[in-house]
């Protein structure tokens, strides 16, 4: 009997395995002429002929190409990894299909063998690479390595031999059976009577004619891990789920509170080496794993009968795929919701723009969370204004006043206290103190940074300079532009001599949370706040104006989105908890923190990108590489008529003199069309074989 493939109830049954014999009768078949293939194999009886999806080929390549399927290998079906003859060497390829006639008049040659015969990849999941690729302008081949993990043996035999011992999918129902409920016993469902509108999509998520996607920004005194535990009990017994969480100490927080409520899931992330991520994809592959917990690469996991993707802090820059073609998770999550029709949930702690712009375009639904007084939910949080400055005097515009001291002294008294600093190191930047110009290095043109007590490094090269001039008026003095972890923690050292320090980010590596106590210190960068069992007594943000003034046409939104999880991290009002934030109190950004539950700050945020024609309202292609190379792209370039071309012009890249960088942009309707004008021109340079190394990334994070 022929393997069955497919997704299950979540998708229209896909056509079968082999395509239908034809119709004509059987002495007509008989009459008909075998197709050529090339000499020195016999052809299997049935169906000899496959389309597979060949790994590792240039773009211009990337397209499926037909083999003749040997007697020796009639094992091989749609879904699985093979070796091909390709370009005079042999590569590995996906399957796609099997069928019994070729579309090419050309001979075929035989498939070399069958890697592995596990069906990897369903026709459900090439069509989300396919999607993917379209939407990135990128290849299939270059997503398929996204979405299908390198093999291990050792895993895959080890993978067999539990198979063969009989612990498969029904060994374990009665297991998972009675783990769920004894999840359900533990847990206590509140956050459905919290936000409106939860509770029908959780009861969608369970299947029907409706697929739910909805965005839903928490309040600081709610707990993400608490609400996905929630989503996965309020699933059935065979249903499957994907949480993505960015970080790693995310992942594993949530696997110590699945294991605690006793939701058996299985963890697949880059951070796994290869055979402890081999092993996870094929225990999702085979159904022993339905509730799959890692980061931005979990999203392609091939859970069965999915039910459920969620996604949290959507726009954390860690889901920014660092491989070609550059996919962003929250993106892949969207489009296998729409193609596996499995409900999409976003989780952030502050309203997102892509998460409130899909919102708006009716893609999403928000919902909302019921009335509750501020003090039960939120921290006291307090902006450094123009009043508490002049009414401290002259020391109330430092960078730590004396008011902040205070806040950090009364929380000490009650329990840990956080220090939200925006860089790492002791003094990350400099400039000249007569004109104001950067200090940066002659070599590379890197940033010049202080570390504590030592002469100026380049953070690039490493170059060290013992004396040093300002390129724009020869000035000596340099003064710091911004003053980061360890400089802070040199200062409140002296300040708190009898608290325990604790600095957390950069050098200094990420503080565990079972080593912070009450009475402890923390000086820690965004990302690596460690999150203690009680939350802080206090919290003091630092630098907010350096924060702020980065030069990304984000900054503000990215520095409300870190500052929420500080909130977050905190006790609330009624529990003693307090949030100081030292800034520019006036700033639109940082009075949002202040007006809770609105999403008047985001809806400003997303009007004025549109006026100035920034994303998400338009869409952006970003290609870097050699001058020549960008020059020639230009010029081969068919921009479509509502497209924008800005560039090329030279960028800054140690070690690299003639970089140059092109922007293309157009409205968002039509960004299909600038895609495909990009990705074709791409397609022609690489058929050409011109010289030079040219990279396309659409929705650059950074453009701006």
């Amino acid at each position: 009997m022929r393997p069955h493939w497919g997704d299950g109830t979540l998708t229209p049954e896909p056509p079968a395995l082999f395509e239908s014999a034809p119709r004509e009768s059987e002495a007509q078949r008989g009459e008909e002429k075998p197709f050529e293939t090339t000499s020195g194999f016999t052809l299997a009886a049935e169906y000899p002929v496959v389309s597979v999806h060949v790994l590792g080929t240039l773009a211009h390549l990337d397209r499926a190409f037909e083999y003749a399927v040997p007697e020796a290998l009639d094992a091989v079906g749609p879904g699985m990894r093979v070796r091909v003859r390709f370009s005079g060497r042999e590569h590995e390829a996906l399957v796609r299909a099997r069928y019994a006639r070729p579309k090419t008049t050309k001979p075929l040659a035989p498939l070399v063998k069958i890697v592995s015969e596990d069906l990897l990849i369903s026709e459900g999941m090439f069509r989300v690479c396919e999607d993917i690729a379209k939407r990135y302008a990128g290849s299939l081949s270059d997503v398929l390595r996204l979405a299908v993990p390198g093999r291990s043996a050792a895993a895959e035999k080890a993978h067999r031999a539990r198979v063969e011992r009989g612990q498969g999918v029904n060994a374990h129902a009665d297991e998972a059976a009675h783990t769920r409920d004894s999840g359900i016993a533990q847990a206590r469902l509140v956050y459905r009577e919290k936000f409106a509108g939860l509770g029908a999509f959780l009861q969608h998520s369970r299947g029907g004619d409706l697929t739910p996607r909805a965005a839903l920004v928490l309040d600081p005194v709610d707990s993400w891990i608490g609400l996905a535990i929630e989503s996965l009990l309020s699933l059935d017994d065979d249903d499957g789920a994907i949480i993505l969480a960015s970080d790693q100490r995310d992942v594993d927080r949530l696997a110590r509170a699945l294991s605690e409520h006793c939701i058996a899931h299985v963890q697949f992330g880059s951070a796994q080496g290869p055979h402890a991520r081999y092993t996870a994809f094929l225990s999702a592959l085979e159904g022993r794993a339905r509730v799959v917990i890692g980061t931005r690469s979990a999203v392609f996991a091939p859970v069965k009968n999915l039910r459920m993707i969620f996604v949290w802090d959507p726009d954390d820059d860690l889901y920014e795929e660092p491989r070609a073609p550059y996919p962003h998770a929250r993106t892949v999550a969207l489009t296998r919701s729409f193609h596996e029709r499995c409900s999409l949930l976003y989780v952030s702690r502050a309203p997102s723009d892509f998460v409130r712009y899909l919102t708006l375009a009716g893609t999403l639904a928000a919902l909302e969370p019921v009335p509750a007084p501020h003090a039960s939910t939120h921290p006291r949080i307090e902006l450094m204004d123009t009043y508490l400055r002049e009414r401290e005097g002259p020391s109330g515009f430092s960078r730590l006043p004396s008011h902040a001291h205070a806040v950090i002294r009364r929380g000490l008294a009650n329990g840990p206290v956080l220090v939200h600093v925006p860089r790492a190191g002791y003094a990350p930047a400099l400039a000249c103190c007569f004109c104001g110009t950067k200090a940066l290095c002659v070599a590379c043109h890197a940033t010049l940074a202080a570390p504590a007590r030592s002469e100026l490094i380049c953070s690039v090269c490493a170059r060290r300079y013992g004396h040093y001039r300002c390129r724009e008026c020869g000035g000596a003095d340099l003064r710091p532009i911004v003053l980061g972890q360890e400089r802070t923690a040199a200062d409140l050292q002296r300040s708190f001599p009898e608290a325990t320090l604790h600095v957390s980010g950069g050098a200094s590596g990420i503080v565990d949370d079972a080593d912070v106590h009450d009475g402890d210190l923390v000086i820690a960068t965004p990302g690596a706040e460690p999150q203690v069992e009680g939350k802080y007594a206090a919290s003091v943000i630092v630098d907010a104006a350096a924060s702020l003034g980065r030069a990304e046409y984000n900054a503000d939104t990215e520095t409300v989105r870190r500052y929420s999880h500080v909130l977050g991290a905190t006790r609330t009002f009624e529990n003693g908890g307090q949030v100081l934030v030292v800034g520019p109190d006036q700033h639109p950004a940082l009075r949002s923190l202040v007006l809770v539950r609105s999403n008047a700050f985001i809806d400003r945020v997303l009007g004025e990108r549109a006026e100035l024609g920034l994303p998400p309202s338009t869409k952006v292609i970003e290609i870097r590489g050699e001058r020549a190379a960008c020059s020639d792209f230009l010029e081969r370039f068919d921009a479509p008529k509502s497209a924008e071309v800005f560039g090329p012009t030279e960028v800054d890249a140690p070690g690299i003199d003639s970089e140059s960088r092109l922007v293309l942009r157009c409205p968002v309707a039509r960004a299909q069309d600038l895609i495909e004008a990009a990705r074709a021109t791409m397609l022609v340079r690489s058929a050409k074989k011109l010289p030079g190394t040219l990279r396309l990334q659409v929705d650059p994070p950074h453009v701006f």
